[in-house]
């Protein structure tokens, strides 16, 4: 019997592909023609990544597609009036959250195409997606950039890897800014304790749409974080806007009486995470971002904000990991 396997399968319609880590009892599911979205991710035996009740529901109901499961995002969170400019180009996107923002892009709700899929000991089980701005006239009359986007996904050992490979095949710089929103099973109406630990240095202030309202700091709550922060009473669509230390970082989300954690590793590309808790599930966020929400409208250094662009030609490589880690009933 082989360890891994991969296949594509059709379920509700769509497409959907598995991949299996019989090992460990992991099975990741992502639907490339809704974004190639991973809305399901198991593993150990726990769930890690909440999942839609019917994939249907993600093209039919409202916003449903930036709800479940992993989104990508780009841009990430939310653009006032859907206007920004950079390089001296001004940008209008189109107005997909009343009144009057863009919200979290649209590669998360158009189709991908699947250009590898395979299994081995050495590799695991593993698929690439690929989203072509070339292919979609209609996002190029307001993002007038060749921009390519493929996403890995491989499951290794219990661990799902997560890399993006985002090109400008254009001939001018484009702004550039990435996010993901996975939204992690976390039980909050268990009663139990429930402790996140994030490697944070700054809270920037922010609405509650995650609007940036001043300069960040080191704050109390920046402190409890780094060191285990109690979240089974964060409020229902509360949010936190923070910058993470330098280098590579993981984050951890810790079910005390169930014994196993979910940890989340971030690349030194991802230097910002939005903390949110939605009130339509059993589920809180690790939304890992390029830059803070709607950076190229906010008054400070690039630096300080994550304000970028993608070069014509350019590449950018981006990786995540999640997996579960169980403890000993005796820790």
């Amino acid at each position: 019997m082989f360890q891994y396997a991969a296949r594509s399968v059709i379920k509700e319609g769509f497409t959907v592909i598995e991949l299996h880590d019989a090992a460990t009892g992991s099975v990741a599911e992502l639907v490339p023609d809704i974004g190639s979205n991973l809305y399901r991710f198991d593993s150990r035996g726990q769930r890690v990544i909440v999942s839609p009740d019917r994939l249907t529901s993600l093209k039919t109901s409202d916003s449903a597609v930036f709800r479940y499961g992993t989104p990508i995002l780009f841009p990430p969170n939310r653009v006032k009036e859907g206007r920004f400019t950079y390089a001296g180009r001004d940008y209008e996107l189109p107005l997909n959250e009343p009144p009057d923002y863009h919200l979290h892009g649209e590669l998360c709700s158009r189709p991908w195409e699947v250009v590898e899929l395979g299994a081995n000991d050495q590799e695991g089980a593993f698929v690439s997606t690929r989203f072509q701005y070339s292919a979609h006239p209609d996002v190029l009359q307001y993002w007038p950039h060749e921009m390519e986007f493929t996403m890995t996904y491989r499951l290794v050992e219990g661990v799902l890897h997560v890399n993006a490979s985002i090109r400008n095949a254009g001939e001018h710089e484009a702004p550039f800014a990435f996010g993901f929103h996975p939204y992690f099973a976390v039980p909050f109406d268990s009663g139990e304790d429930l402790v996140l630990t994030v490697p944070a240095v700054e809270e920037w202030p922010i609405t509650n749409l995650s609007f940036v309202t001043g300069l960040p700091r080191a704050t109390e709550l920046v402190e409890r974080v780094n060191e285990g922060l109690n979240i089974s009473d964060y409020r229902p669509l509360g949010c936190t806007m923070l910058t993470l230390a330098e280098g590579d970082s993981v984050c951890r989300i810790s079910m005390k009486s169930r014994n196993y954690t979910i940890a989340y590793r971030l690349c030194e590309q991802l230097p910002y995470m939005l903390l949110f808790r939605p009130d339509w599930a059993q589920a809180y966020s690790l939304e890992p971002y390029t830059y803070v929400t709607d950076a190229f409208n906010l008054p400070y250094e690039p630096d300080l904000t994550g304000v970028r662009g993608i070069g014509a030609g350019e590449t950018i490589r981006l990786h995540t990991a999640m997996w579960v880690e169980q403890h000993s009933l005796f820790e």
